[in-house]
């Protein structure tokens, strides 16, 4: 399936910057190629887009090839940014570094997307007009509902589903969250750049690394949460290796497991 987009984004360079992480084992990974995807739509969009990969040298190589003047692909530096927490560290470092040169980083935005979420860069004019307009602090985007269902394998969608119900009815006991339902496990947010400090302090190292720090920013500090829904089309190769699958349900599990704990009781209760 084709991501590509008819035209070029009107934001094109200036105050908004793109975050991802990869690690590959394998360049038959269909995932793999969705990252190359990503990289080539951002540099159609001429939108900004760095990628920390810590791939063995063979594959980041070759996923170094997708360089250009909008996207920039560094190694993991494993001394200063251990696992996948520390390489969104590093990535979101690296943005707010190259985004100090735009002007004021209150006015400025950063967006994290995982790799294969190829379709999340057709979006992120709208996701980020909140956060450039001074009308939030942190912007986490929604799916579609139809396409949310059609496009994600079916244990996923429903996973996901309960999840963010979960999710809501314990923020809703807080102030910050009373207006607002959030799609808690699509995964992509975005920030104003100004607000960093809040990821880099952080040393979580799975999916709390994402969440857990905008959470906080939202009850101890007062940050305005919002979300967009946009109409995301996930990779329907994905559904077709995912779906039916037993290793991948038992992954979800894992990873629900994790957030209940971290997020959930740790955060949230």
């Amino acid at each position: 399936m084709s991501h590509l987009a008819s035209s070029p984004s009107p934001i094109a360079n200036r105050g908004v910057c793109v975050v991802s992480v990869t690690y590959y084992i394998d360049q038959s990974d269909i995932r793999f190629s969705l990252a190359q995807q990503l990289c080539r739509l951002a540099t159609q969009r001429r939108i900004r887009l760095i990628i920390v990969d810590d791939s063995p040298p063979e594959i980041h190589a070759t996923l170094q090839q997708e360089e250009g003047l909008s996207v920039k692909i560094f190694r993991q530096s494993k001394d200063q940014y251990q696992g996948k927490g520390g390489a969104l560290r590093q990535a979101i470092h690296l943005a707010r570094s190259l985004l100090e040169h735009d002007g004021d980083l209150n006015r400025c935005a950063i967006c994290f997307t995982e790799p294969e979420k190829v379709d999340f860069i057709n979006h992120v004019v709208d996701i980020v007009e909140p956060l450039l307009k001074d009308a939030a602090d942190v912007v986490v985007p929604s799916r579609n509902k139809a396409l949310f269902q059609d496009t994600y394998p079916i244990e996923q969608y429903h996973s996901e589903c309960f999840a963010n119900l979960h999710f809501d009815a314990l923020a809703k006991r807080h102030e910050g969250f009373h207006n607002v339902d959030l799609d808690w496990l699509f995964g992509p947010f975005s920030f104003k750049a100004s607000l960093t400090k809040s990821w880099l302090d952080y040393t979580g190292n799975s999916w709390d690394a994402q969440m857990i720090p905008y959470v906080r920013g939202i009850l101890n500090d007062g940050w305005r949460v919002q979300t967009v829904e946009i109409n995301f089309m996930h990779p329907i190769e994905m559904k077709h290796e995912e779906e039916g699958d037993c290793a991948w349900t038992t992954k979800r599990l894992h990873q629900l497991n994790v957030l209940f704990e971290l997020l959930g009781e740790g955060e949230l209760a």
